[in-house]
């Protein structure tokens, strides 16, 4: 029994199914990095959201939309009188909006969030009111109470008060609530204009500015018939974003400018309208606009470099094997879970530095750290300084070929396919005459 138990132990192939073994083990260890790493990434939203809540939120602008609220009044078959009440939306004939757009980064604790104030000047026009077609009567619009109403995300975010400007005559916005479903909430300001009947027959020009804080995007719907944004920044990369990319855009490490110009078919919304349905404010695909992009979010990189982490594993403790085939040394199981654990420390030390000093520094500190404890062990565990340099150039090799996978984003899978296919051709190669059927102590004669 005794010899059978030997056979089996010193068996090259039962060895290498033990340390395939132990790898699938150190999968544990692994995910539970990962945990760490979703962790923290909760953590930086929650702080995201408590900058939000206080300086504002991504913001979206929609508008203006001039509205037309009308009365109508019949008389039923039993000479009941009855009446009915709605609004006609329309929307302006040209839009021009200019942005200035000042970035800054907030902190809170150890997380960094990009925030800006926009300065916000919109230009338009609406032209004379034109109801023929929507099956009510211009005689039955109550013009006096004619409003202005434009959408933004988070109202109390806007710093100063916003000024309806037009025909010499100026108007304050005001809490509007939801004037207008299916659009984000809305300011208004009363069109004073319309009430001077001459006033209705010819365009209605206007100027609105605005200076309104928000958090990592801002983005507009083309209400135009003509919609025409430009916008500069210092940041220095921006990531532009929803339905429509800018027509022209310049970006330095002084920041950009881009400028979008749409015509009334690249929107889901009719120039008029009467009554509020998805059919017609189906607005959800039409936003466009920038979104302030960190060229390095720490935590989905150390999630990318997490999962590379069973072949940092399997190709340490193949070089570990290698040796014990070749050398003829004899290996314990707990000293190849020794190194593993060592491996995978790499990746929780890369998130803890990456936190603090950024992911660049800690990247080459965790790198360093973990290969000089698996050197250090190396050297009393494989017998000769010389192989224990070895497996430090081995590391080396792994973590800057990995660092170089992390950094070509768009050629990350061709990168790691590549790096796989010749390790691989590499094993094959060094293992191509060895009789897996041998014993251990056979091959160490």
């Amino acid at each position: 029994m005794r010899d059978i138990y030997q056979n089996f132990r010193d068996s090259y192939s039962v060895r290498a199914g033990v340390v395939g073994f132990l790898i699938l083990i150190l999968l544990i260890p692994l995910a539970m990095v990962m945990d760490v790493v979703n962790d923290r990434r909760n953590t930086s939203q929650q702080a995201r959201h408590e900058i939000m809540r206080s300086w504002g939120q991504p913001q979206s602008f929609a508008g203006p939309v001039l509205v037309l609220p009308y009365r109508l009044v019949s008389v039923s078959q039993y000479g009941e009188r009855l009446e009915s009440t709605g609004a006609v939306r329309l929307l302006p004939r040209s839009l021009d909006v200019d942005v200035e757009l000042e970035p800054d980064m907030l902190h809170r604790g150890i997380y960094d969030i990009p925030v800006y104030t926009a300065r916000l000047t919109i230009d338009g026009t609406f032209a004379p009111p034109d109801v023929i077609g929507l099956g009510i009567d211009s005689a039955t619009i109550e013009w006096e109470r004619a409003f202005v109403a434009l959408g933004v995300t988070d109202a109390k975010a806007i710093r100063n008060t916003p000024v309806f400007d037009a025909n010499g005559s100026s108007t304050r916005f005001e809490s509007g609530g939801q004037q207008i479903a299916y659009l984000p909430p809305q300011i208004m300001a009363e069109v004073g204009a319309y009430a001077d009947v001459d006033a209705r027959d010819i365009p209605l020009p206007f100027t609105i500015e605005l200076d309104v804080s928000g958090t990592d995007s801002l983005q507009f719907m083309p209400m135009g018939d003509s919609t025409r944004i430009a916008m500069r920044s210092s940041w220095a990369s921006p990531s532009f974003i929803g339905a429509h990319l800018p027509e022209e855009r310049d970006v330095t490490d002084d920041g950009f400018t881009a400028s979008w110009r749409i015509s009334n078919l690249g929107r889901t919304l009719p120039s008029r309208w009467i009554l509020d349905s998805p059919q017609i404010l189906n607005t959800g695909l039409n936003y466009f606009g920038v979104s302030l992009y960190l060229p390095v979010d720490l935590y989905h990189t150390a999630e990318r470099a997490a999962k590379y982490g069973v072949l940092f594993i399997g190709l340490t403790f193949v070089c570990y094997f290698l040796f014990e085939v070749i050398a003829g040394l004899r290996l314990h199981p707990l000293q190849y879970l020794l190194v593993g654990f060592a491996n995978t420390l790499f990746y929780l030390l890369l998130l803890s530095f990456a936190e603090h000093v950024g992911f660049g520094w800690a990247y080459l500190l965790s790198a360093i750290a973990s290969a000089g404890l698996i050197t250090g062990y190396s050297v009393s565990i494989l017998g000769e300084r010389s192989r224990a340099l070895l497996m430090f150039a081995v590391l080396a090799l792994l973590y800057a070929l990995l660092y170089l996978t992390l950094k070509a984003e768009s050629y990350a899978m061709l990168a790691g396919s590549i790096v796989l296919w010749a390790a691989l051709g590499l094993i094959m190669y060094l293992t191509r005459g060895i009789d897996w059927y041998r014993r251990v102590d056979q091959g160490a004669d």
